[in-house]
This record gives C-alpha cells, sequence and structure tokens, in this order.
C-alpha cells in the first residue's frame, strides 16, 4: 500500500490541519479500563471453555514455524511478550480469512459458501472486508481451473499441506494480492448455535425480500422471508438471511448476499463484545465450546486475545465494505463453462484490478470524506487512455465527473496533477499522486500557453484535473484520436 506519510506527501497533508483531525482519536481512561476487561475476560474463558474445545481443534499450531506449541508455553508466551506483534501487524494490515461451510450433513459438505476477507488497520482501527463470491471461476493449483467454491474440499481430499484452508487462502491471495496471514472456518451447525448461545442477533433488515428457492434440509426448497427494520434472529434465521440467493426486491444478487453476510458478522462482532454478554459466562462458554466442536483455524491463543482487543477498538463508522460481483462498479461479469455452468470472472480479464481496489482499500474513507471533482484528460496519442483511467479510479470510489482530450499541441510526456481546490483535498491529492506515480503541479500552471500545458477544463467547478501523460501508455500503438 503506498505510503502517503512521508517526507514529500507530509507537506501536502500538513495542509489539512485547519480542516479536520487526521489522528485517530486519544484513548480515554474509560477505553483503557473496558480494553482491559474485555483482555481479561478472555483469558478467563482461555481458562474455561475455550482451553477444553478452542484451544484443542486450534491445536496450538504456530503460524510462524508450523510447530506444535502446547497451551502453557503460549500463555507464558502471552505474559512475558505482551507487544510481540500478530502477523501482518507490522506493515500496519492484518488479513483474516473467514469461510463458511455446509459441514456433515448438507449437500456439498465441504464446499465454500460464504468467502470474506476482513483486514484490519490497527493504526486506525479501520476495517476493510471483500466478499467473494463462490462461483468466481480461478486456477487451482494442482486441479486446474474451477470455481472456488471446490478449494477446500479439494485441498482436504487431497491432503494438501494445511489442509483445505490453506489451499483456499492461497488463491485468496492470488486473487486479491494480498498474504493471507490467519483463516477461521466454520460450519453451518456452529454458526446457528453459536447465535443461539448469545441469545440471537438483531439485524436491521434494508429491504424486505422473499426467497422462494431456499434449500431445506430435505435436498429440496422451502420459502423464507424478512421483514424490513430491525429483526430479532436466532441462528437459523440468521443462516437464512446471510445464505439466501435468490430473494426478491433486489436482495437476490451476490452483492445483495455477500452485504447480508457483512451486517450479520459485525452484529455478531458487537453481541460478543457487548457487556450484557460478558454478564453470561455460561453463554459465553457454550458459545465458545460450539466454536471448539465446529470450527477450525490456525491462530494461536495468544493472537486470538490481541485480536479480541484490536476488534473492540473497531469504530463502526471506519467499517468499508466491499464486494466482488456483477454490478457496474463489481469488477466481475458473468458467464458459462462448456457444460453450462454458471460462473464469474473478472472484467479485466486477469486479477489486477481486484488487487489494485483491495491495496487501496484503506484510502477511501478520506477520499469519501473530501469528495473531490476529478476530471481527467487524455494528453497522450492512445485512444481510450484516459477512459481507462478514469475507470479504475471510479472502481476505487474516487468522483470523477469528466473525461476529455487534453488541449495540447504534442502529447504530453509525464502525467500531471493540477490542484484548482486551494488545498482543501489534501488526501484525495496525495492518494492520488500515489496511485498514477504522477507529479502534482500549483493551479496557477493551468492556462499556460505553451504546448506542454493543458489551457483550460472541460468541466466547471473541477477539484483536481488529471492530464494523462505517456508514462501511462502500456500499448505500443499510437493514433491521435478522440479519448
Amino acid at each position: 500500500m503506498p505510503n502517503l506519510l512521508n517526507q514529500e506527501n507530509q507537506k501536502i497533508l500538513q495542509k489539512a490541519s485547519n480542516i479536520y483531525q487526521v489522528a485517530a482519536p486519544a484513548k480515554k481512561s474509560r477505553r483503557l479500563m473496558w480494553s482491559s476487561l474485555v483482555l481479561l475476560l478472555v483469558v478467563v474463558m482461555i481458562g474455561l471453555g475455550f482451553f477444553t474445545k478452542v484451544i484443542l481443534a486450534v491445536n496450538s499450531t504456530n503460524s510462524e514455524s508450523g510447530a506444535k506449541v502446547s497451551f502453557i508455553e503460549q500463555i507464558k508466551h502471552l505474559i512475558s511478550n505482551p507487544d510481540k506483534k500478530l502477523a501482518g501487524e507490522s506493515n500496519d494490515r492484518i488479513n483474516i480469512l473467514l469461510v463458511g461451510i455446509g459441514g456433515a450433513g448438507h449437500p456439498g459438505s465441504y464446499l465454500a459458501d460464504t468467502i470474506m476477507v476482513v483486514s484490519i488497520k490497527p493504526s486506525t482501527n479501520e476495517v476493510a472486508t471483500m466478499s467473494i463470491p463462490r462461483d468466481l471461476y480461478v486456477d487451482i493449483p494442482t486441479f486446474g481451473w474451477r470455481k472456488i467454491n471446490n478449494s477446500i474440499a479439494f485441498g482436504m481430499n487431497d491432503d494438501y499441506p494445511g489442509g483445505g484452508e490453506a489451499l483456499l487462502a492461497e488463491v485468496v491471495t492470488e486473487v486479491t494480492g494480498e498474504p493471507i496471514h490467519y483463516y477461521a472456518r466454520i460450519d453451518f451447525e456452529g454458526f446457528k448455535k453459536v447465535i443461539d448461545d448469545l441469545n440471537g442477533l438483531d439485524i436491521d433488515v434494508d429491504n424486505a425480500f422473499t426467497d422462494y428457492q431456499y434449500p431445506d434440509y430435505n435436498f429440496g426448497f422451502q420459502v423464507v422471508s424478512f421483514k424490513e427494520g430491525i429483526n430479532h434472529m436466532d441462528g437459523e434465521r440468521a443462516l437464512q438471511y446471510s445464505r439466501s440467493r435468490h430473494g426478491t426486491n433486489g436482495e437476490g444478487s451476490d452483492f445483495a448476499r455477500s452485504q447480508r453476510q457483512q451486517k450479520v458478522l459485525f452484529a455478531f462482532k458487537e453481541k460478543f463484545l457487548s457487556l450484557n454478554t460478558f454478564l453470561n459466562p455460561a453463554g459465553i462458554v457454550s458459545a465458545l465450546d460450539n466454536l471448539g466442536k465446529h470450527n477450525k483455524t490456525n491462530m494461536q491463543i495468544w493472537e486470538i486475545v490481541k485480536l479480541a482487543k484490536i476488534a473492540d477498538n473497531i469504530n463502526k463508522d471506519k467499517i468499508i465494505s466491499l464486494s466482488l460481483d456483477t454490478s457496474d462498479e463489481g469488477l466481475l461479469y458473468s458467464d458459462t463453462t462448456i457444460d453450462g455452468a454458471y460462473i464469474l470472472l473478472p472484467n479485466s480479464g486477469d486479477y489486477s484490478a481486484i488487487q489494485y481496489r483491495m491495496k487501496n482499500v484503506f484510502n477511501t474513507s478520506f477520499i469519501a470524506r473530501e469528495k473531490a471533482k476529478i476530471e481527467v484528460q487524455n494528453g497522450t496519442n492512445v485512444i481510450g487512455l484516459a477512459t481507462k483511467t478514469a475507470n479504475k479510479l471510479k472502481g476505487l470510489q474516487y468522483n470523477v465527473i469528466q473525461i476529455s482530450n487534453a488541449d495540447t499541441e504534442e502529447a504530453i510526456t509525464t502525467t500531471t496533477i493540477y490542484d484548482l481546490s486551494g488545498g482543501t483535498k489534501p488526501y484525495t491529492l496525495v492518494s492520488l499522486k500515489n496511485i498514477l506515480d504522477a507529479n502534482i503541479a500549483p493551479a496557477k500552471s493551468v492556462g499556460m500557453t505553451n504546448s506542454n500545458s493543458p489551457r483550460t477544463t472541460s468541466a466547471t467547478n473541477v477539484d483536481i484535473l488529471i492530464i494523462i501523460g505517456q508514462d501511462q501508455i502500456s500499448t505500443a500503438q499510437i493514433s491521435r484520436h478522440t479519448d
């Protein structure tokens, strides 16, 4: 991820100090007390239910060396090395793969039904989630091109090193460009039971819908419906809400499904870390006991504890939700295989656009706040280069309002960004500089009449003007034409 706070960029960002506060909020004493309480309670849980079930299920595998580590050794490690960093923490990004499977007694027991990457940025308590559809067509190592949801089953049947979850993590890394540091897999029964142990979840349903093709437990279908507004859901209802694929009222898309899954995930997080939950230790132990029976993870005890502390500090307003789907900005399109199977493929022909979006996901919060109006002009002889650049920026949530050709007599050599906002859009300016590896020029240079400077912008009230130069050319074909 580009470093927005290097020495050069800091000069620009310094201008933002009078616009809004960019530093993370200071921790108050109550927050410190609450975090300490969470840590204490988690340690107590480890000594009760977690020790007997979850810890044994984890089997205490060291994520760095692969060696087995005893429970006592991990507790010693937790006490003597409280500042040891989680995998990815040194780079300020921890990536966790969450997977849901049917499990024993369900059709396709070990096909991944839900695949989600959760990225945590500890320095700002931001979280980004990316839902990956199970129908994404990928190249699974040693198995060839298949739907991504086959990965766990293939890995289990073929005794893949680290198991099916490790194989899926490898594939997800290839798709997103991000290393997967940890994974957690849970089956349907565990999902339902742990929610029931927490006395259900309160979910705010955005759109009422009915699914007439929801799978039942006899290889048939049943009808499920949800009303708009707050719904208190037990485990079965929460599973139906998360899994539904054929809902009415716009809820049958992959995008809607992934949004519902993310909503359930964070409702679970809020409920699990709530004070009422901690006042019910029996429910906690039961929940963790059920997790141990129905989940698998490569996290050690101390890593789980530290992640719990980080989760307690996550600001709900800093959650960024992404989804790979077939919407206008979803980066995928649907197709069929030669035998008629429905699949999803990347619009770009490879994973570059997906990786680009994932890499820059944490820039979007400041970008959305600034809402800069951007114009992209083609200063080269390559047809469509401005459009290609604009589409990439739109996919990263930039507000591109105009695309045109630069009014120049000669092709421009170097991509240049002109700040027309008077310094009021510093994060957008710096992030664009890093994304395009471009120069930043002061607004006063716009309108100069030499052959390599733009004369005007064709859009009004533009905050940032980008003139695409020949350094962005990725093809050898050059022919001047209207973009």
